[in-house]
């Protein structure tokens, strides 16, 4: 599945500064015969990277797991730093940028051009997350199971695959994580369901307004979602991102007042810094 997102012009793989068309692979390289790699995406606002320690601490976590050296946090800023100049990302209100660790190499990529839908369309889909899985809540470059997801959701004529675990519970979007509100409370599956444990969804959990309701983790039946009143997806690049619809069941999606607070609120907090 190719991105649909035109890279900026230039990547730097090692530390080395290159046109994005460069190959980035070695043959004997893990990613490329095991799938052996790790990512992370953020967000850039006008040149500033949003919540870098946390996505770096993420990555550094995973690369225990799955034993691939992540260069020091101190050489990855000054990548980060080299690529937001090269591309002159500190003039675009938004980007996106994703470093990818593999046994061989270290690249880092950004696009310029991105964008969701105001609100987006969602399925079910078939199959499981398993949630006892050896690359349980890791961010890895294994992404078939999403990119299979992802095509039924396109089919379907939807923005975004929902995954059941194999317990049959909520737990996570294909490219995010899902908050719902069922019998009047606010609701994320947790960790333990299996769903990544995603920076923007940490963020809400942890953020205190007097606007804004509290957000349980919650185990939800995956039939539950028969009776959601509203939800929202959150992820680093679509933030806080309503819900129109679940299997073809209308929602509240943007007319959701508390989902806007949320939007505003996240939205204030990751363009100010926090």
């Amino acid at each position: 599945m190719q991105s649909p997102e035109p890279a900026a012009p230039l990547i730097l793989i090692n530390g080395e500064l290159l046109s994005a068309k460069t190959p980035v692979l070695r043959s004997d390289d893990g990613a490329f015969a095991f799938g052996q790699g790790l990512f992370e995406t953020m967000a850039v606002y006008r040149g500033r990277v949003f919540a870098l320690e946390a996505h770096l601490q993420r990555l550094c976590q995973g690369a225990q797991r799955l034993e691939v050296n992540v260069p020091s946090r101190e050489s990855i800023r000054s990548q980060i730093a080299t690529l937001v100049e090269a591309n002159q990302l500190d003039s675009i209100d938004k980007a996106r940028l994703r470093i990818t660790i593999t046994p061989t190499s270290t690249v880092l990529t950004c696009s310029t051009k991105i964008g969701h839908a105001e609100a987006a369309s969602t399925i079910t889909v078939p199959f499981a997350r398993n949630e006892k899985s050896a690359l349980s809540g890791m961010k890895t470059i294994n992404y078939g199971e999403n990119v299979v997801a992802q095509r039924l959701a396109m089919e379907a004529n939807c923005d975004e695959a929902i995954f059941p675990n194999t317990r049959d519970e909520l737990c996570e979007g294909a490219w995010s994580n899902i908050f719902v509100l069922l019998d009047g409370d606010w609701l994320t599956p947790p960790l333990d369901s299996g769903c990544l444990p995603g920076v923007t969804r940490s963020i809400l959990l942890k953020m205190k307004k007097d606007s804004l309701p509290s957000i349980a983790e919650s185990t939800i039946p995956i039939k539950g979602l028969e009776q959601v009143e509203s939800a929202f997806l959150t992820s680093s690049i679509r933030e806080v991102q309503p819900v129109a619809s679940i299997d073809g069941r209308a929602l509240h999606g943007v007319n959701c007042p508390v989902t806007r607070a949320f939007q505003e609120a996240y939205r204030n907090f990751a363009t100010t810094g926090g």
